[in-house]
């Protein structure tokens, strides 16, 4: 079955937002064995909006599409399923009967007019906003039409859109996805032992996606049953397994920040953070993941030397001759906020985030972090490339991979 989807909308393709519409329908598809075969934007223009809509429609079984259901006068989508299926916009009682419930009988005339529309559509309610979505059919064709607003979007997509191709997937062969998630080991690495390792794997292929500091290994396969769709990437996924070993971190949607506060959680262990040329993003991407005040003591975010000092207790002798950015630093910063926060582990990133700062000698991507428990510390020298922003999100990446390799040595 091939699955289309149209966003509309000129502020689409004017930058002005991101098209965010697309990843929320392509990943909850995945999760009943379906995918989009295209994805297209168009503007709020009627001449185009139809044209485009009549194309979808001619070459795929099913077009979604998302926007241009507003009640201003740029939002045509309503003007051209009119044309396309051929019928009038008409005021539907049971729409309208719904807006009043939820806005009160003084309801403005935009949002009454959200009440008209095209009168072969099937409605779908809308329990959030003001546009009601549409299913138009004919014949093994479909066409599901649904606002663009992301929280309307997805309660509608899950309660209606989700059930109705479910029961369509089933008349046909399934798809089906395993993603391995890798940090640790580059894109053109993985891309070389993966062509190797596919040699004696049928039926089933593979696609990378690369990241900082992390490549995603995407599995598919197309079968004749879930059954059979499954146990060929459960083959196909123990192979991966065995290759790539402990670079691998996750699977799927999994955040190596989630994987790692499971596994400080499983092991009851307590962790304290460090952070200079971060500034805190360690800390954000761990506090993203509920429960984490299980597992996190606290954070000092050392910008100045004098703060290292007062607060880490980093001697003011390691400062002079090693400096702020080094690996006696990093070492003095891990042990100092370790025993200050009370914790099992410390976790201290100190380094060059850029533009400016950098040396012949330091040069910017230049970053030291170290792990420290009762026992020992561990310091590792990085040189990332890329902006602040990349050195900064690189640097997170490796130090919550440093605490992940450290557990999985326990």
């Amino acid at each position: 079955m091939k699955i289309e989807l149209v966003t509309i909308g000129d502020e689409l393709l004017l930058g002005q937002i991101v098209n965010s519409n697309i990843a929320l329908i392509g990943s909850r598809l995945l999760k009943i064995g379906l995918k989009l075969s295209a994805q297209s934007s168009i503007p709020d223009e009627l001449t185009a909006l139809e044209a485009a809509l009549r194309e979808a429609l001619n070459r795929s079984d099913v077009v979604l599409t998302t926007g241009g259901l507003g009640p201003t006068a740029d939002d045509k989508t309503k003007d051209a399923l009119c044309s396309i299926f051929e019928c009038k916009a008409q005021l539907n009682q049971a729409v309208l009967d719904d807006l009043v419930l939820r806005f009160g009988q003084k309801l403005s005339e935009t949002i009454r007019s959200q009440a008209v529309v095209p009168a072969k559509a099937q409605i779908i309610e809308n329990s959030v906003g003001t546009a009601p979505g549409f299913i138009f059919g004919h014949g093994r064709k479909q066409m599901i039409v649904l606002p663009g607003p992301p929280h309307e979007l997805t309660r509608m997509r899950d309660k209606y859109v989700l059930p109705l191709l479910a029961k369509r997937a089933d008349d046909g062969k399934v798809f089906r996805q395993k993603v391995f998630r890798t940090t640790g080991v580059g894109e053109s690495d993985v891309d070389r032992r993966m062509r190797q390792l596919m040699k004696s794997i049928k039926s089933v292929g593979y696609g990378l996606m690369a990241r900082p500091h992390q490549v995603d290994i995407r599995l598919t396969c197309v079968a004749e049953s879930a059954e059979q769709a499954n146990q060929l990437l459960q083959n196909a996924g123990e192979s991966v397994q065995n290759e790539f070993g402990n670079k691998i971190f996750g699977g799927d949607d999994e955040k190596i920040e989630a994987v790692v506060g499971k596994m400080l959680k499983q092991r009851k262990l307590t962790i304290a953070l460090a952070e200079s040329c971060t500034g805190g993003l360690i800390t954000s991407r761990i506090t993203d993941i509920p429960g984490s005040s299980e597992y996190l003591n606290g954070t000092v975010v050392s910008y100045t030397n004098q703060w290292k000092r007062q607060l880490l207790d980093l001697p003011e002798d390691t400062l002079k001759e090693h400096g702020a950015v080094s690996e006696e630093s990093a070492r003095a910063m891990a042990e100092g906020v370790r025993r200050i926060g009370a914790s099992d582990l410390g976790l201290a990133v100190t380094g060059i985030a850029g533009p400016t700062g950098g040396s012949a000698e330091k040069p910017v991507g230049l970053v030291y972090m170290a792990l420290s428990d009762r026992e020992t510390t561990i310091v590792k020298k990085n040189n990332f490339r890329g902006d602040r922003e990349m050195v900064k999100f690189r640097s997170s990446q490796v130090a919550l991979d440093m605490v992940r390799l450290y557990l999985l040595s326990l």
